[in-house]
């Protein structure tokens, strides 16, 4: 015996399968000694703790928005509903209370996916390995990462029991719109306690734990119930629920909307900018930390622009007729397109168009690109896309976002459709659908009536600013019709033409160079010419007419374009660009010809909001502002509203900003009075006089159009409240013959401050002192005799 063992240490096999046993655990060692000082403490999961979300409000303390995660009460092991344990072993790891942390099959698996496809594929995470990666280490994707994941999982299971580990990651699993555990996602799928769900609602919150974003039960209703009932089959098949119970579950219609925090008030560009600003100052610890942000916004004013906006552009969509739809032809299989005959048997024989073609069973039906389409439209108010499959005299039939087979008929639709035939022009109206609509075309469409109605997402776009002109601060900032179909900020960032809403600014340089609103200019035609033109350039008025000699006072009333552009000309373009700067507006892009007097200058809203509020308040150039205050995790508050801080002003994103003249006088007072006088004027009988509707005698207004009419603008504000508007697209082109400042952004206007009138104080600019009025010639402007009879009175400021 002794020659036999002696004899088999000494051979080849022996050492060889010594080796081979041992060198796996060597290698594993090995590894584990170079990753040893990576490795995360399992001791550092107290200090894990759930995150509390940046929030945002208006000054009045109403929320705009939460960026973050969403801290949510803790939940023991004993707590957690034995379903919903069941659900989720089901779902994710139906071993995990045998295995040792690790599923090396399932490692093995996804090594082979590795090596067949070279692409990494289900990655075999247990329960154990999720824990480790959501709490203890990055989400970055390499084998160093994975490898530290195996080793932090066998810790894990060292050192805590399979509850705990449990309860961790149900307590920090992402499951969807912003619910972070399953007792967020309980409270905002379904608005209750865990307790009081039903098999089929806890097999949906483990259904959105893979990919929360696709399988989504509001988002992505036909993934999301999919996904439950496979869910629920395998908890059939492991021996957790019955045949019955099974049977009683799966048909359970999704019950799951949205019961999480809803902001109070819509001020998603604001709010996107704010958020810019915390990361940029405090970095991404903003979204986790408690920061809290109190805005300058007013909530009734948000409110009020909100709606006047929104009213606006469906006004103008509507008046111009319905558009040719987009088409998508090419998304329709070739057997659905204008099957008409094959579509009524579905109605006539009460077939199941779902169940006909597999749409709510697999992700490989034929509809999967008109899905994919439809998940990548915006929300439009009650109303939801479908595409048309077949088009006839009378009827039609369409697939909607629910890809559900459904059928209109032309009695049944209380829309009436007039095609759009340019920006002037909308045809009479459509008396079948097989005159305007084909098959593919795109369509909103709300049943939620006895009839049908139809509709199209609106193009046209408007922004709203409103500010206090005496210190800048922000009351009201609609960017665009809907942030989340873009979050384009137009109050910042677009730079249309000013077109007649620069012209007081124009006038306002008259003023300082030794005119007055009595001054006379004539209004007759000129004619302009340019070698750099193809044609020869011929200023005219808005209303097509000359109107001889016209005082100044009369010709900003009126927005007269022929006097501006001679005023401009005997001014010289040097002195009104040198006087337009002291307003904000920037020297580079300040345009070096008689265009300037119609508004050829391009800027941002608020940078023109910034300018009027000089007009408005008397001479000073304030800084528009929007941060009030920040509350600080340690509950620090931060007051804004008195600062002079630079990178906290709304103008830092433009290079208009001069500290030293903030909040100085820059503007001769009599100046600013007189240009506030005779807009106050026009808003009684000029281009703005339909702000008399609102009873009120201390608000002055100046509309604005560009050349043909490809921007519109509207400027009202009194001594405590100021607003712009600006309406058109974003890629410029004309809006219509008919459609101004006064038809277009005035409305807006009007709208938004009928609700919020009775919040403006009631105030006009003081007069100076050293502004006179004089008894003045009509015929000439000059001070009159004494026994001249054909008198008027007006200021003098020169």
């Amino acid at each position: 015996m002794k020659k036999f063992f002696k004899t088999l240490f000494r051979s080849k096999i022996f050492l060889i399968s010594l080796i081979a046993i041992l060198l796996p655990f060597q290698m594993a060692l090995g590894v584990y000694i170079y990753l040893y000082p990576e490795l995360p403490k399992i001791s550092d999961l107290d200090k894990a703790e759930l995150q509390i979300p940046l929030k945002i409000y208006t000054s009045d303390g109403k929320l705009i928005s939460e960026f973050g995660e969403i801290h949510r009460t803790k939940i023991i092991f004993e707590d957690i509903p034995k379903g919903l344990v069941n659900a989720y072993l089901a779902a994710e790891d139906d071993e995990f209370f045998s295995h040792t942390g690790i599923d090396f099959t399932a490692l093995a698996r996804a090594l082979s996916e590795l090596v067949i496809t070279g692409e990494k594929g289900s990655g075999g995470g247990t329960l154990t390995m999720q824990v480790a990666r959501n709490y203890l280490l990055t989400q970055e994707k390499t084998y160093k990462r994975k490898l530290k994941e195996i080793y932090t999982a066998f810790m894990l299971e060292v050192f805590l029991t399979k509850e705990e580990i449990f309860e961790l990651y149900v307590n920090k699993v992402f499951l969807g719109n912003r619910a972070y555990g399953i007792v967020a996602a309980s409270s905002i799928y379904y608005g209750k306690p865990l307790q009081d769900l039903s098999v089929a609602q806890f097999a949906m919150i483990a259904a959105s734990t893979q990919r929360p974003s696709e399988v989504n039960p509001l988002a992505n209703k036909r993934r999301a119930l999919n996904r439950r009932n496979w869910i629920l089959k395998r908890m059939k098949d492991l021996g957790y629920i019955s045949e019955s119970d099974y049977e009683v579950n799966v048909s359970e219609p999704l019950t799951a909307d949205n019961y999480g925090i809803k902001p109070d008030v819509e001020a998603g560009h604001l709010a996107e900018e704010i958020r810019k600003y915390m990361v940029s100052n405090y970095g991404k610890g903003v979204y986790k930390d408690g920061y809290e942000v109190y805005s300058t916004i007013n909530s009734q004013h948000q409110l009020s622009a909100n709606k006047a906006l929104k009213t606006g552009v469906e006004s103008y969509e509507s008046r111009h007729g319905f558009r040719k739809p987009k088409n998508y032809e090419s998304l329709i299989p070739n057997k659905f397109l204008n099957k008409s005959e094959v579509f009524y048997q579905f109605f006539y024989q009460d077939i199941d168009f779902s169940d006909e073609y597999g749409i709510e069973k697999t992700d490989e039906h034929p509809f999967r690109e008109i899905e994919s389409l439809y998940e990548s439209l915006p929300k439009y108010k009650d109303f939801v896309p479908a595409i048309f499959l077949s088009v006839e005299d009378q009827v039609v039939f369409l697939i909607n976002s629910n890809l559900e087979l459904i059928r209109i008929f032309k009695e049944d639709l209380s829309t009436k459709i007039r095609p759009k035939i340019d920006e002037n022009r909308i045809d009479r109206e459509v008396q079948e659908f097989s005159d305007f609509f084909s098959p593919g075309d795109l369509v909103w469409i709300n049943e939620s009536s006895e009839k049908v109605e139809f509709s199209q997402y609106p193009e046209i776009q408007s922004c709203i600013v409103s500010l206090d002109p005496k210190d800048g601060k922000i009351l009201a900032l609609v960017g665009g019709y809907d942030f989340y179909s873009s979050n384009y900020n137009r109050v910042f960032q677009a730079k249309p033409q000013l077109g007649s809403n620069f012209k007081p600014f124009l006038y306002s340089a008259a003023f300082e160079n030794g005119y007055n609103p009595s001054s006379i200019i004539l209004d007759a035609p000129i004619v302009f010419e340019d070698d750099n033109l193809e044609d020869v350039w011929r200023p005219k008025n808005s209303s097509g007419r000359f109107y001889g000699p016209t005082r100044l006072r009369e010709a900003l009333v009126q927005s007269r374009n022929i006097v501006s552009v001679r005023l401009l000309q005997e001014l010289g373009i040097d002195k009104v660009r040198s006087h337009v700067q002291k307003y904000g507006f920037q020297e580079d892009e300040i345009p070096n010809d008689l265009s300037l007097a119609l508004g050829s200058y391009s800027s941002t809203p608020l940078q023109n909001a910034k300018a009027f509020s000089i007009i408005a308040n008397g001479g000073k150039s304030i800084e528009p502002y929007y941060i009030e205050k920040i509350v600080l995790p340690n509950s620090e508050v931060l007051d804004f509203s008195k600062t002079k801080t630079l990178d906290l002003r709304a103008s830092r994103l433009w290079n208009g900003y001069n500290e030293e003249n903030n909040e100085e006088e820059i503007i001769d007072p009599r100046i600013t009075y007189v240009i506030n006088d005779i807009l106050i004027e026009a808003a009684k009988r000029g281009t703005a006089s339909n702000i008399k509707k609102l009873s009120r005698d201390d608000f002055a207004g100046k509309t604005g159009t560009t050349n043909d009419a490809e921007s519109t603008w509207f400027t009202g504000f009194n001594n405590s409240f100021l607003a712009t508007v600006w309406f058109g697209y974003d890629q410029p082109k004309p809006l219509g013959e008919r459609e101004f400042g006064s038809t277009t952004a005035l409305p807006i206007w009007m709208n938004y401050v009928s609700e919020v009138e009775n919040n403006i104080d009631k105030g006009m600019q003081p007069r100076p002192k050293n502004l006179s009025s004089a008894r003045l010639n009509k015929s000439t402007g000059e001070i009159a005799r004494p026994d001249e009879k054909n008198i008027f009175f007006d200021f003098l400021i020169n």
